[in-house]
């Protein structure tokens, strides 16, 4: 992408009302970024925090659009093989964003082809390029109050009474439970594989494939010893239950969340949820992010789904053309998203789980390959 520049450009042409002046960093983030990225959009997966430990930090640059001498959007992003990827993820943008984005980075980078938004809310249906949007990914979102107490009567009567019933009798059962939070540098790998492992157990025992492999372990990791924390549930000193969670400002985002199946008839899975959910209150969290999946138990932890789109932006038909190949690829990624989807919401019929077992199968004849 050439040398580090700042490119700036008078946005009148687009929203003459708006006063709106945007700013390019090319092969570079500007100081302000950290900041202005967990104001403006909050989640993890919009932060420097993530793109530092979970994406390749190579040829990256800003965009920035300012009013009134304040960034309205800040947007990450990298120029690879004539495509603008753009890092930030659970994102929302109106219609004039999107547009002021597209025409800035395809007038400044002529090699771009093509613009890639992985997960963001837009209006695009006036936009002046050729687009593919589909579904990709999901997010359950909890507004949190200031209070764990006030959290806990704002649940239904059974969450609340699964919640006490579970308190009782774990601790009747067994005294020695306790629960701690540990934090960023102090996380041990061991903790953090435990959980996982517990994950990886309870997957397998649906017959379903497990997405967390030695890369992604590896990146959970540096997310959250950058800027996580674990949730732990221990009994007689063994993990029993736990959270991989990572924060930014007043959001928390779940990464891996599993308990030990010999705890089952306790429901231990959704007291480590309720007590970590209670110590993110009492941190200052005012937002909790369940993450994606379809699970009963995130509405009725007064978990709300947001819907992302992948969005593809392309300079022109012509360009379209050019890479028919990208435009069948997103076309795939997009139908294959609507039956999971289907397939989830009959997971318990037999053609579901015999589809699942298929794709476990597949996965294991893929990884002996390697």
């Amino acid at each position: 992408m050439g040398q580090t520049t700042l490119f700036w450009s008078q946005s009148t042409d687009l929203v003459p009302a708006d006063a709106v002046t945007v700013s390019c960093y090319v092969d570079a983030i500007p100081p302000f970024a950290e900041t202005e990225l967990t104001r403006l959009y909050g989640h993890v997966h919009s932060s420097l925090a993530f793109f530092r430990t979970s994406r390749p930090t190579d040829n990256v640059g800003t965009y920035v659009a300012w009013q009134e001498d304040k960034p309205i959007v800040l947007l990450v992003f990298r120029l690879e093989n004539g495509t603008i990827h753009v890092l930030n993820e659970f994102i929302a943008l109106d219609a004039a964003e999107v547009r002021r984005f597209a025409h800035t980075v395809f007038r400044a980078f002529a090699s771009a082809r093509a613009i890639r938004f992985p997960a963001v809310q837009a209006a695009v249906e006036a936009l002046p390029y050729p687009y593919q949007k589909h579904n990709a990914k999901e997010d359950w979102i909890i507004d949190l109050p200031a209070q764990p107490d006030d959290y806990l009567a704002k649940l239904g009567r059974a969450t609340r009474d699964t919640i006490k019933r579970s308190r009782r009798k774990t601790a009747r059962d067994f005294p020695s439970l306790t629960h701690a939070i540990i934090e960023r540098d102090a996380i041990g790998e061991d903790m953090v594989r435990g959980i996982i492992r517990l994950s990886e157990a309870r997957i397998a025992a649906k017959k379903k494939r497990f997405g967390i492999d030695e890369a992604e372990t590896q990146r959970i990791l540096r997310l959250a010893r950058e800027c996580g924390f674990v949730s732990v549930l221990s009994i007689d000193g063994r993990l029993a239950a736990g959270m991989i969670c990572c924060r930014n400002g007043t959001h928390c985002l779940t990464e891996v969340i599993a308990h030990d199946p010999a705890y089952n008839d306790y429901q231990l899975g959704t007291l480590c949820y309720y007590v970590t959910i209670c110590a993110s209150i009492a941190r200052g969290v005012r937002t909790f992010h369940m993450g994606g999946g379809r699970e009963a138990y995130k509405a009725r932890f007064l978990g709300v789904r947001q819907d992302m789109d992948c969005l593809e932006i392309y300079r022109s038909w012509k360009h379209l053309a050019l890479i028919p190949h990208r435009a069948a690829r997103t076309a795939l990624e997009g139908g294959l998203r609507q039956i999971k989807i289907w397939l989830l919401a009959r997971e318990k019929s037999a053609l579901t789980r015999g589809v699942f077992r298929a794709l476990m199968l597949l996965d294991r004849l893929r990884r002996r390959k390697r």
